[in-house]
């Protein structure tokens, strides 16, 4: 059977760290979608950060932003789901989890320009795109400290480790959208989903087959340990996303 789709998270699974697409991902790219395969961007990211890749990655989409909070198109458009909590009202729940744990966090918004450049590995108008949260507000906290966190968190958010950031959103997650994205791919074959992070967990249990992509540190443990059945890709970021697209093409086909 071939492939249908491939809904894959970004930072660190199909970029590099400083947020840029390697010459063998973008290769990648090209050659799925040569043979009919949608690349589906299931992310952290920001709306408007995803209008702007749409062009930079040669992506069509659609795509799932802020941790399926909402998809949004190609020429635009967005819709946000209701399990969607507003970011007006995260600030004030972030301002009292600090209150109430003593947790030496901060929100995105009040890391500097600089703090959050180095942390996205961003700068100018990349990193003002990264800002403009509508339903996630990610947080900087050790993660010894999430589990005093959840424990007092509103019954109507979750907290939800990414790669960097601990995010403070609704109750909602990445395999969230997934229906949504596929029924802009008509047609049946195979759907493979790609993650690197906990906050991905749901979206690679979604598809019919899983990929985890290893950082520079190796497979994150609690994915390896939730999907004994994964496909380890065999390289970190990029250029082990694509040496198993490569595969794939090879194996299952377009």
């Amino acid at each position: 059977m071939k492939l249908r789709a491939v809904l894959t998270d970004l930072d660190g699974t199909l970029l590099e760290p400083d947020g840029s697409l390697c010459p063998e991902g973008a290769e990648a790219v090209r050659a799925l979608r040569e043979r009919g395969v949608r690349v589906l961007p299931v992310t952290s990211k920001t709306a408007a950060e995803l209008r702007c890749l749409f062009d930079r990655l040669d992506l069509t989409g659609p795509a799932g932003f802020e941790n399926g909070a909402g998809v949004v198109d190609r020429e635009g458009g967005s819709v946000t789901s209701a399990r969607a909590v507003p970011v007006d009202e995260l600030r004030t729940i972030a301002s009292r989890l600090r209150r109430e744990t003593k947790a030496p966090l901060r929100t995105l918004e009040e890391l500097s320009d600089p703090e959050l450049g180095s942390l996205v590995g961003m700068a100018g108008d990349d990193l003002a795109r990264v800002r403009q949260r509508q339903a996630t507000l990610p947080l900087v906290v050790e993660e010894r400290w999430d589990d005093a966190l959840r424990a007092i968190a509103p019954p109507a958010t979750l907290l939800v480790r990414g790669d960097r950031f601990l995010h403070l959103q609704g109750r909602h997650a990445k395999a969230d959208v997934v229906a949504e994205l596929l029924a802009a791919v008509p047609g049946e074959g195979v759907v493979v989903s790609c993650g690197d992070a906990p906050n991905d967990l749901e979206l690679l249990r979604s598809a019919d087959l899983a990929v985890i992509v290893p950082s520079a540190a190796g497979v994150h443990e609690a994915l390896r340990g939730a999907l004994p059945d994964a496909l380890i890709a065999q390289a970190p970021y990029g250029r082990g996303w694509a040496k198993v697209m490569q595969q794939l093409l090879e194996e299952v086909g377009g």
